[in-house]
């Protein structure tokens, strides 16, 4: 029998190359997590908007930062351009790539704005980041943030590895987005 996502990940052109392409007219978000330093390495994620035509349109991502005259590191949020790896070579290796999100454009909009928002809260608080707090604010804290803020849910396949502060939410349980419907 065919459930109803089921017969949404057939909804895709598969390309040449064997990659699943989406249908046209719908626009897409991914959580991509990648692992550091080859196999059982900790998990990176970060999110990837796709447009109607799969193309990476912008990534948003949690970022270290050294800060000056201090030997605490920042944790900001940021939203770039996508690069053309996504990740520095030879440091990372993609692991999996989960669609968190397939809709009109105006609903995909609506939420890269609602994530937008959510960074500049995060960006406003300042964290620190310590690697060796275990249960700290990380890079993948921010990830996590995001999709909540967009009123996504953190996919369970991209939460079996090890991906350090991936399950912290740095918005307050009461907020939310003034674009949220």
């Amino acid at each position: 029998m065919i459930t109803l996502e089921g017969f949404m990940h057939m909804q895709h052109v598969i390309a040449d190359d064997g990659a699943a392409q989406p249908i046209a007219g719908e626009h897409s978000i991914y959580l991509i997590t990648a692992e550091m330093s080859g196999p059982g390495g900790p998990a990176y994620n970060y999110i990837v908007f796709r447009d109607h035509s799969g193309a990476n349109k912008v990534m948003m991502s949690g970022l270290v930062i050294k800060r000056r005259n201090s030997p605490v590191r920042a944790l900001r949020g940021v939203m770039t351009p996508p690069h053309d790896s996504g990740l520095p070579k030879g440091h990372f290796s993609k692991i999996i790539e989960t669609e968190i999100f397939r809709g009109p454009m105006k609903e995909y909009l609506r939420k890269m704005t609602m994530a937008v928002e959510a960074l500049q809260f995060i960006n406003a608080q300042n964290l620190n980041y310590r690697p060796e707090d275990k249960n700290g604010d990380t890079p993948n804290s921010i990830a996590h943030t995001l999709i909540e803020a967009m009123g996504l849910t953190f996919p369970e396949e991209a939460s079996h590895f090890w991906a350090p502060g991936h399950e912290r939410i740095l918005l307050p349980k009461n907020w939310r987005s003034q674009y949220a419907a």
